[in-house]
């Protein structure tokens, strides 16, 4: 929800967030209080996927209708933080610097980052800490107290993804056919398979994936038909989950390892659609960690990946984050 709009005087700080992705951006003003004065959504962002007209239109877009919204409000902004998918190669921020300096007056502060960090911040308000994402594909990244970073994984489904909601229907996938062929013990993957797909037998699904749009994609959104099996009991699809809750424990495990090496407890962010169903994952992620001595203690997000931008914007100003923050971004 948008709020009243604000005479100038009554905040202190106005600042824009802004978390672009591969299929839409999302901007918003936001004072230091977590007031929201301006919201706008339009497509995609990603450099690396879409044409370079078509990011500089869409970011024209969003800071074009945030200002129509608050014209006054949109003038006292001090600075501007975008998180954005393939934020983190440098010619990207110099292409995405370069078009949102150009809608805003010099004194304005823009700031390019990837979207890990805004991921990050969304559950820690803007504290160090591991952010675990897990949608179609996966990465683990972290920033400690000295501000460094590192990652593990992200580099890709055909190496790495590990966890991700890819791997996972990837996965069921391969069981299902390993349990037709007569390899491994049945599995009612099978028959959800051949329910999903409107088919009679599980080797008529391979064209809907082959020749699918994207296949990644369509791997990816079959792990809601494993975690179908899962709550029916289905051992097989019990056993991928935690295979792939030990795999993501692992990640955290190792960049725990390089940035906390003195902290047992770690703040550990679970974002991104995989975790919808955090319940078949958390349990075998947290055993990883205790058998490494780390205690990760999992955050799901307070506040969308928008609210990590905006955070990360008050930090660049060096604001403090208000602890009514949260309540006031998600009225």
């Amino acid at each position: 929800m948008v709020a009243p709009f604000s005479i100038k005087g009554e905040a202190s700080m106005y600042v824009i967030g802004i978390d672009g992705g591969g299929t839409k951006t999302i901007g918003a003003i936001v004072d230091e209080s977590g007031h929201v004065y301006a919201k706008s959504e339009v497509g995609p962002s990603n450099p690396n996927s879409v044409d370079t007209s078509l990011v500089k239109s869409e970011l024209e877009k969003i800071c074009y209708s945030l200002r129509e919204q608050q014209p006054e409000v949109f003038a006292q902004v001090t600075n501007v933080f975008a998180g954005m998918s393939g934020g983190d190669h440098q010619e990207n921020q110099q292409l995405l610097k370069s078009i949102l300096e150009g809608c805003f007056p010099k004194h304005v502060k823009v700031n390019i980052d990837n979207d890990a960090i805004t991921a990050l911040y969304s559950g820690t308000l803007g504290k160090p800490g591991v952010v675990q994402i897990s949608g179609t594909g996966s990465i683990t990244f972290g920033v400690n107290e000295h501000g460094e970073r590192q990652r593990v994984g992200g580099w890709g489904y055909l190496f790495s993804d590990y966890g991700s909601g890819y791997a996972i229907g990837r996965d069921g996938v391969s069981e299902a056919f390993k349990a037709y062929d007569g390899i491994t013990e049945e599995t009612v993957l099978i028959r959800l398979l051949e329910m999903h797909y409107q088919v009679t037998s599980l080797p008529d699904i391979i064209p809907f994936i082959y020749q699918s749009k994207n296949p990644r994609t369509e791997l990816a959104s079959i792990s809601k038909i494993v975690s179908e099996a899962a709550d029916l009991g289905d051992q097989v699809a019990a056993k991928i989950y935690q295979k792939n809750g030990e795999d993501l424990g692992q990640s955290i495990v190792c960049l725990s390892k390089k940035l906390f090496p003195h902290t047992c407890k770690v703040p550990v962010v679970l974002t991104g659609g995989v975790f919808k169903r955090h319940d078949l994952l958390m349990d075998t992620m947290q055993e990883v960690l205790v058998k490494s001595d780390i205690r990760g203690e999992f955050i799901i997000p307070l506040v969308e990946p928008i609210g990590g931008a905006v955070i990360a914007a008050l930090k660049e100003e060096k604001a403090e984050i208000h602890s009514n923050f949260v309540d006031n971004f998600n009225q």
